[in-house]
């Protein structure tokens, strides 16, 4: 729960969510591939679970991380997801960050 939420019983809004692989050795390559894939809300990506080409023993148990606007550098990530289309790969995503 952040800050925000704590002082005045209010969620901020979505900045932008990221896909989350399942955990395990098991992971299928169609869900690794999409690891750490962040969109805008209102994005017409469709996040977890995988329904077409997930192999994963007992089915796609990836999950999306809702980062919102008032947790740390949310804001500032979002702008630059939209610069790039309101949608970034994993990869793209790792090389901001380390930047």
């Amino acid at each position: 729960m952040s800050l925000f939420s704590r002082l005045f019983g209010k969620q901020a809004a979505v900045a932008y969510k990221t896909w989350h692989t399942g955990s395990g050795a098991a992971t299928c390559q169609a869900c690794k591939d999409l690891d750490g894939t962040c969109w805008l809300p209102g994005n017409s990506f469709k996040g977890p679970p995988l329904r077409e080409g997930c192999s994963c023993p007992g089915g796609c148990t990836c999950r999306v991380l809702v980062v919102r606007q008032d947790e740390a550098w949310g804001p500032g990530n979002a702008e630059w997801i939209e610069k790039r289309g309101g949608l970034v790969s994993g990869e793209q995503m790792d090389k901001f960050l380390s930047s």
